[in-house]
């Protein structure tokens, strides 16, 4: 707050009185100046601290989502190998054999928290139109990688549930051989939409891949980032074995 002061003493004449009126403007433009100065530092720090977090956010979301890929690859290769022995065993009339071991490595889905947390606090006006353009992007696709995350998520949960429906093997796998042929049928439409969903949720892995692979080599504009988002979607790496 700025403190303006009247004279001590009485003011003789105009030349003393817009002496002191000038005096008093310069005092008060100085103050707004170093005032405005301070602010503007403040703010160039905060901006240069909000970049770093999301650059390094950027970077956290491109290590998850790569590991989430080869996860996902690799229970997609797993659930191909299981449909397929799943419908042998319609076509024959015999028990369905036990699965084979499923070793997923470990992953974790990417997440956005840097950026929510900045959108709440009202941070984001710091960033370029551009920086806000491009994250936004990056929100806009974590969304749908959320939204195909969840499903898969909730198809492996009926998958789950439907196995409880046996008895259970001293290996600790599922007893399929009292399943009848309407089981087996059900058990198959359940692995077959779980595949599904892997299948949307690595191609929204991979978009968000390629956008990241933008933002973390300084593009904004929206052209260049979808163009990253569809190379990072044309490749089809190989499922492991």
């Amino acid at each position: 707050m700025l403190d303006v002061h009247t004279p001590y003493e009485t003011l003789q004449t105009w030349k003393g009185f817009f002496i002191h009126i000038a005096t008093i403007c310069i005092g008060l433009l100085i103050a707004i100046a170093l005032e405005q100065s301070v602010e503007t530092i403040h703010r160039h720090r905060e901006l240069a601290a909000l970049r770093d977090d999301l650059r390094a956010e950027s970077g956290q979301i491109l290590a998850d989502g790569r590991r989430s890929e080869v996860a996902s690859l690799y229970e997609e290769h797993w659930l191909t190998v299981r449909i397929a022995q799943t419908q042998a065993a319609i076509r024959d009339g015999r028990s369905l054999a036990p699965r084979e071991p499923n070793n997923r490595p470990y992953s974790a889905t990417p997440d956005i928290p840097i950026w929510r947390s900045a959108k709440a606090g009202a941070r984001t006006p710091l960033l370029t139109k551009g920086e806000v353009n491009a994250y936004a992007e990056v929100e806009y696709v974590q969304a749908h990688v959320e939204a195909f995350f969840n499903a898969e998520k909730a198809t492996e949960s009926d998958l789950r549930s439907f196995n409880r429906m046996f008895t259970v093997l001293p290996n600790g796998e599922t007893d399929f051989t009292g399943a009848s042929s309407q089981d087996l049928h059900t058990y198959l439409k359940l692995l077959t939409t779980n595949y599904e969903g892997f299948d949307n949720y690595i191609i929204w892995l991979r978009i968000l891949i390629g956008a990241e692979l933008a933002v973390i080599d300084g593009k904004t504009a929206l052209e260049d980032i979808y163009a990253s988002e569809r190379k990072a979607n044309s490749y089809d790496v190989q499922k492991p074995m």
